[in-house]
């Protein structure tokens, strides 16, 4: 999971003549940012709104100094109308956190300052690369109308350190009354103009900045031209990997060509140099790998109509981007199973699982190829598993909702075996069955876990030192062998808590958190607890309910300032995870189409939060 999602920007044209340039506001204060292009006085064709900039339209939009109806509703920043491949330069000195491709902001570069963080987006062609520092006024990108966007110009956006999801307005707030959107900052540009690029500009050709080339042959030359920025042009030195430095030859050229150097993640530095013997490093990322990934698969001996399929795959260079599993019956051809393919793959090892529900007595093949980003092909694996002719029946009406497009599983009248929850674990996940049997995904081994007593519905998963605990709805809990746990006085159970020490808390539906502190006269009418969290070391920490509010329990009461105060995603509030503490919290919160807000600061978040399981949103089953 990405810490960035740009979900819309465009670009509106708008008649009123208030629009049409920029009014600087008198500062009040010098602020750290300058126009990220040379021009003093560009003209705006989006505000930033500030009522709710959450990307949802709510009917107003508000501009910072109270007018309303200006364009567009929810917009997150403000649309500066300049052409294509005007120079775009960095607002204040800082370091880039993300430079690359997204499908509504197009090429977009966020860089983090000592104060806040700014993002530029639509742009044409990128210059930096995460980890680069740079300075005020130096060459990022190219604008353009790339992504989302109705025409050339740049999405600025600034965002605050406390809680980057948050944007603010550079502008500030000179409305009457209290400006709506709390978590502005004032008026944040300096007194001092724009810095001006006045450097050459270097415009590549031959091979695609930053698309990786493998089964369609290797990447031709690069090439390049360069454009006098308005101080003449005196060359250029080009190197790979590394920046070649002010004092390197030049060569004194307009235009320059140079072979890739091999399979691998490659960076031309392009230093250009002016008459005035001022230079930058200009960079170009190219990428080719020509080695396809490897993958394997097994399938688990079958005790029923399931059988459980886990595959691992593995590419260094590019990443593995596509996988397909295929099954057969007998002698029948192939069909498919299932199919991913991930939005920004990464290199290193990938994990997955799947069920497949059989025909009783039936022998299957499946077959697993694996696609690297470069597009090279795995050699496909294939693999053999028998149903049991004794199985029982196959999957429910439940499990049919879960599986979506997957094959049809004969008919069947099955009460148990509903997919209830799936939860992460070290191995991977736990897959909670209806009937509280547990299912090892993305493991080495399925886990083993005998029935309990009670015949009540399975609720949640916990993990413990000593493995797996199931609670079920009427309160009682067991582990994986059918021992007895503690048992809960609630009601609806929704939620079983693990602390670090070993203390256990359910939460119930109605506000009772069996363990901690009940939070039911404080939920609105009409609503329910759907989820809790914990805060790592302690037995306090928040509450969801199905309006989005959030609740404290156990003595959290001091993080209530800082998480977010109403629901602001799309869908209905479905999770919500805690770290940090009390005082200083952090978390996401999740919706029922996987959206999710941060609160908090992202540094406080454990890598685990965005690098655990991926779940596949057609079939609700682990994919790594």
């Amino acid at each position: 999971m990405r810490f960035l999602t740009v979900h819309r920007s465009v670009a509106v044209t708008l008649t009123l003549s208030a629009m049409t340039v920029i009014t600087m506001q008198p500062a009040l204060a010098d602020g750290n940012l300058t126009l990220p292009f040379a021009n003093p006085n560009p003209r705006i064709t989006s505000w930033m709104d500030h009522h709710y900039p959450t990307r949802e339209s709510d009917g107003m939009m508000i501009r910072f100094d109270g007018a309303t109806g200006y364009a567009y509703d929810g917009h997150r920043g403000t649309d500066f109308a300049v052409p294509s491949n005007t120079p775009v330069v960095a607002a204040d000195d800082g370091t880039v956190i993300y430079s690359e491709w997204s499908d509504s902001g197009g090429w977009g570069v966020v860089i983090d300052h000592a104060f806040d963080r700014t993002a530029y987006f639509h742009n044409n062609v990128l210059f930096v690369y995460p980890g680069q520092h740079v300075s005020r006024g130096q060459l990022i990108a190219l604008s353009g109308s790339t992504g989302n966007s109705t025409g050339p110009h740049v999405h600025f956006e600034v965002r605050d350190l406390l809680v980057p999801w948050h944007s603010i307005d550079p502008y500030g707030w000179t409305g009457p009354g209290t400006d709506p959107w709390r978590w502005d900052m004032g008026y944040l540009w300096t007194s001092n103009p724009p810095v001006p690029f006045l450097l050459p500009l270097a415009f590549p050709g031959g091979a695609r900045w930053n698309y990786w080339y493998g089964s369609d042959g290797p990447p031709p030359p690069v090439s390049w031209q360069l454009r006098d920025g308005g101080r003449g042009v005196a060359g250029y030195a080009a190197q790979w990997d590394a920046d070649p430095g002010p004092t390197a030859h030049r060569t004194s050229s307009l235009r320059g060509t140079t072979a890739v150097p091999g399979p691998g993640s490659h960076t031309l530095h392009l230093r250009v140099f002016d008459r005035a013997g001022t230079s930058a490093d200009i960079t170009y990322l190219y990428l080719y790998d020509v080695e396809p990934p490897s993958a394997a698969m097994q399938v688990d001996r079958a005790a029923s109509s399931v059988l459980n399929l886990h595959w691992s795959s593995s590419d260094s260079l590019s990443g593995v981007k596509d996988v397909a599993i295929e099954v057969a019956a007998g002698s029948s051809g192939y069909r498919p199973l299932v199919s991913q393919s991930a939005g920004a793959p990464s290199a290193g090892k990938s994990l997955g699982a799947t069920r497949f529900f059989g025909d009783a007595g039936t022998a299957y093949q499946f077959r697993l190829t694996v696609r690297d980003a470069a597009r090279n092909a795995s050699t496909p694996v294939v693999v053999s598993g028998s149903v049991p002719a004794a199985a029982g029946l196959p999957a429910t009406a439940a499990d049919r909702n879960i599986l979506g497009p997957l094959p049809d599983p004969p008919d069947g009248a099955a009460t148990v075996m509903g997919v209830k929850q799936e939860h992460p674990s070290a191995s991977g996940a736990w897959l909670l069955g209806a009937d509280a049997s547990i299912h090892g995904l993305a493991g080495e081994h399925p886990a083993v876990s005998a029935p309990p007593a009670s015949t009540a519905a399975a609720v949640d998963v916990a993990t413990l030192p000593s493995g797996p605990l199931r609670l079920l709805a009427d309160g009682t809990t067991w582990t994986s062998t059918g021992t007895p746990g503690p048992r809960f006085a609630v009601s609806a159970p929704v939620r079983l808590l693990a602390a670090t020490d070993g203390g256990l808390m359910a939460v119930s539906a109605d506000g009772a958190i069996a363990g901690g502190t009940s939070v039911a006269s404080a939920l609105p009418a009409g609503a329910t607890l759907v989820d809790g969290a914990l805060f790592p070391g302690t037995h306090s920490g928040l509450a969801l309910d199905s309006t989005g509010a959030i609740h404290a329990f156990g003595g959290a009461d001091a993080a209530l300032p800082i998480v977010p105060s109403s629901w602001t995603l799309p869908d209905k509030p479905l999770a919500i995870t805690a770290a940090g503490s009390s005082q200083s919290p952090a978390g996401v919160i999740t919706d029922a189409s996987g959206d999710w807000q941060v609160f908090g600061s992202l540094l406080i978040l454990p890598d685990a939060t965005f690098g655990g399981p991926a779940f596949d949103p057609a079939t609700g089953l682990a994919l790594r």
